[in-house]
């Protein structure tokens, strides 16, 4: 006789659908039910982020975090987007807190809810994000999505700099690029390190000092908003004979697994700032475990003062499994973590 109690008839404080996906080896982990998006308020995806962030931490904490996550995990919550005119909402989260646009995780949300049903399909989908409106491009096939191509929002080199850092005599020169979010982007020439996995340790190490050390130097004002911000990311770059890659920390020390979405807008739009880069020229971008992300810039304007680049990033997202997480109301464990970051 079967006697097991389905999981949704075990007593629990609170409980959370999701469906993961990896994209280019990325996770996503993307919060279908659970949450009652009522009490979310505000008149935008951004407004309604922070909303989330001021009362439901703890849930981001719960699926983020150990036991239930790690310290590289990263999330998305879908929510019903403002704008009329787009078609979803979505907004970013990881073990640390949270990011305003996410290229991989854009692409893993499009296709995880295409191959659903929860989205129906169609050539163009305008998702709004805390970042602004982005608009994914499915491709398909007869099995499904095959990659989703995305047109991020408009991108601009804000910034270079030379900050003191603990690992050399010199000063370190940094550019300063927003993509969605504010880039600390390094030629790796100047770490003495390979950017290889072998040495990822270091690499974190020194992204998040090379992180730090341009925010203290930096008083970081969005041009075009002017709201105050801060890198949040440091982008290590090299090339080999056929492709550029790149090693991408963010959070506490986490590493992208894929070439990062924005990274990639970002390094695209470096190159067009110094003359190393065309319109809509390829771009093919590697991440620290050999996969790729194609870019391409498809505009650039000058406004205000500012020349601001269209970046578009194609990659492919692959769902790896569906999960209900339920917290007990015995278990005092929210999310924990290990790390000494």
């Amino acid at each position: 006789m079967n006697t097991d109690i389905p999981i949704d008839e075990i007593d629990t404080e609170a409980s959370f659908t999701t469906v993961d996906t990896h994209t280019a080896g990325e996770p996503t982990r993307i919060v279908l039910d659970g949450i009652d998006r009522s009490a979310l308020v505000g008149d935008s995806v951004r407004a309604k982020r922070d909303s989330f962030a001021e009362n439901y931490d703890w849930v981001r904490e719960l699926l983020m975090k150990e036991p239930r996550g790690h310290d590289d995990m990263f999330g998305a919550v879908v929510v019903d987007p403002q704008h009329d005119t787009t078609d979803l909402g979505v907004f970013f989260m990881d073990s640390r807190g949270y990011l305003d646009m996410c290229g991989h995780g854009t692409i893993g949300v499009v296709s995880a809810l295409l191959e659903l049903g929860r989205l129906s399909p169609q050539e163009s989908i305008d998702v709004e994000t805390p970042a602004g409106i982005v608009e994914a491009e499915p491709q398909y096939t007869d099995t499904g999505v095959e990659s989703v191509r995305i047109q991020n929002v408009r991108s601009f080199v804000y910034d270079e700099t030379t900050v003191p850092v603990s690992f050399r005599e010199s000063p370190l020169h940094v550019d300063v690029v927003y993509a969605g979010n504010f880039f600390a982007l390094v030629d790796g020439d100047q770490l003495d390190v390979p950017v290889e996995t072998t040495h990822t340790d270091e690499l974190v190490e020194r992204g998040l000092e090379i992180r730090d050390a341009v925010n203290d130097e930096l008083d970081i004002v969005h041009p075009l908003t002017g709201e105050s911000d801060a890198v949040s990311i440091t982008e290590i770059y090299g090339s080999d004979a056929d492709v550029d890659h790149s090693i991408v920390v963010f959070g506490d020390g986490q590493v992208d697994r894929s070439p990062c979405g924005t990274g990639t807008c970002a390094k695209m739009t470096l190159l067009h700032e110094t003359g190393k880069l065309a319109l809509d020229e390829p771009y093919l971008h590697q991440s620290v475990i050999g996969t790729r992300f194609e870019g391409r810039l498809v505009d650039v304007e000058e406004r205000d003062g500012v020349t601001l680049t269209t970046p578009t990033i194609t990659g492919s997202a692959r769902i790896t499994g569906r999960h209900t997480f339920v917290k007990d109301p015995k278990d005092s464990l929210t999310g924990f973590s290990l790390s000494p970051k």
